[in-house]
This record gives C-alpha cells, sequence and structure tokens, in this order.
C-alpha cells in the first residue's frame, strides 16, 4: 500500500470514529432531556383537610393520622386579644404527627385590622414547612359599611405581608367573596371558600365543602376542605 492510500485509510478511520462519538454524544443528550419524573401514589392522592379549634374535641391523633389526611388548619386567634386555648397544643401535635399545618385568625369588626394583625403574629407560629397564614373573615350580625370592611381587610392584608413577606390565604363565604373580597382585595391572596352549594365560580385554591364532616378520632363533626391539586401542588404552597 502506498504512503498517499495509508493516508487516506487512516483518515477515513479518523471520520468514522468522529462520526460515531458524535452519535453517541446525542444520544446521551437526547436521554437526559427525555428524563422523568415520577411520583408515589401517595402524592397522586386528591388532597382534602380539616380546619378546627378549641371547639373540636380530639380523642385519639393516631386514628386522625391513619387517615392520611393531606393538610389541617387550626385557630390561633380571634379580633385584638383573643388566643385561642388549644392552639399550641394542636399546632405542636399535628406538626409531630408531619401533617402540613396552617393557623388561622377569625376577623372581627370591633378592633383595627393593624392590631387584629398583631395579635395573630404574636401568637401564630410560621415554621418553614406550614401552609402560609390564613386570614378567616366571615358576616357578623350588624356588618360594618363596606369602605370600612375592605379597609380594614386591607390594613390586617399589608400588616401580615410586612412581617413575613407572604401575603396571607384568605378564607371567606363565596357570597362574602363576591362582596367584599373580589375586586378589592390583594390578588396575591389565595382564597380558600366556603360554599355548600356547590363548587365556587372563582378561582379558590381551598374549597370548603360542608360543615358535617365526621373523621375518627374527632368528636362530633368538622369541616370538610377539598385542596385544588394532589399533595405534589401542595406542597409548593408550604413556607
Amino acid at each position: 500500500m502506498t504512503k498517499t492510500n495509508t493516508l487516506k485509510l487512516l483518515l477515513l478511520l479518523l471520520i468514522i470514529q468522529s462520526c460515531a462519538t458524535s452519535k453517541k454524544s446525542t444520544k446521551t443528550k437526547n436521554a437526559v432531556a427525555t428524563t422523568t419524573i415520577t411520583y408515589t401514589t401517595e402524592e397522586l392522592t386528591p388532597t382534602w383537610g380539616l380546619d378546627i379549634s378549641h371547639y373540636q374535641e380530639i380523642q385519639d391523633w393516631s386514628k386522625l393520622k391513619e387517615q392520611e389526611l393531606g393538610f389541617i388548619f387550626v385557630k390561633a386567634t380571634e379580633g385584638s386579644n383573643y388566643q385561642d386555648p388549644k392552639y399550641k397544643e394542636y399546632y405542636e401535635k399535628i406538626r409531630s404527627l408531619k401533617i402540613p399545618v396552617g393557623s388561622y385568625h377569625f376577623f372581627t369588626y370591633l378592633s383595627s385590622g393593624k392590631n387584629q394583625a398583631k395579635n395573630f403574629l404574636t401568637y401564630a407560629r410560621y415554621q418553614h414547612g406550614d401552609l402560609p397564614l390564613v386570614l378567616d373573615a366571615e358576616f357578623s350580625k350588624k356588618m360594618p359599611a363596606k369602605e370600612h370592611v375592605v379597609k380594614e381587610l386591607k390594613e390586617f392584608i399589608a400588616t401580615v405581608y410586612i412581617k413575613t413577606g407572604i401575603y396571607p390565604i384568605i378564607y371567606c363565604p363565596y357570597r362574602y367573596y363576591k362582596i367584599y373580597v373580589k375586586d378589592n382585595l390583594p390578588t396575591n391572596c389565595k382564597l380558600w371558600i366556603v360554599d355548600y352549594l356547590g363548587k365556587p365560580n372563582c378561582d379558590w385554591t381551598f374549597w370548603q365543602t360542608t360543615e358535617k364532616y365526621k373523621v375518627q378520632g374527632i368528636k362530633g363533626h368538622v369541616d370538610f376542605n377539598q385542596f385544588k391539586g394532589i399533595k405534589k401542588d401542595l406542597k409548593q404552597l408550604l413556607l
């Protein structure tokens, strides 16, 4: 074989080797690009949960844990000076069971939104792994003027946001939402809507479907709440 033919052969071999390496690299890149994330059956389960206060008597925490609740919200405060006597006990127990927990404040119209927020932030806990804080706003027998209600709710929300850097979830009846919340309060606040007649016609995150639910481990009835999503979605809400 002449030197010229030898050089041509070596050049051909180098080209073939280069092509093979290129194809292998392309396959590796494609393999990385098509990698999919898989989730467990538990993570793909529709998510539901409860909200409780000292009114609910917990008889057996282990039975409550067995029912695979997605979350539990606990009442912390009300108005500008009331603090729920069972809050700390319930909060700590729920965290020990590794159930996502959130804390809520029951809003009244007897004091300013700012003072109520201060009471809430002083007493409520919000740690890594918790759900965002909740503003529970409902109708009272005698409602103040709409402008006053909206002003005080905004004040509460602003105070919580300035302190925590996170907008609170707004819990309210659907009719309340249409009157006081829609087009009046920050859209950054996720909605927890109470509607026992049917699915709320708004962009809700939580939906309370009944107040007559029975679960093992709790005496009497409790509120049943549905989360719009599965457990992997709920994890995105955690602090």
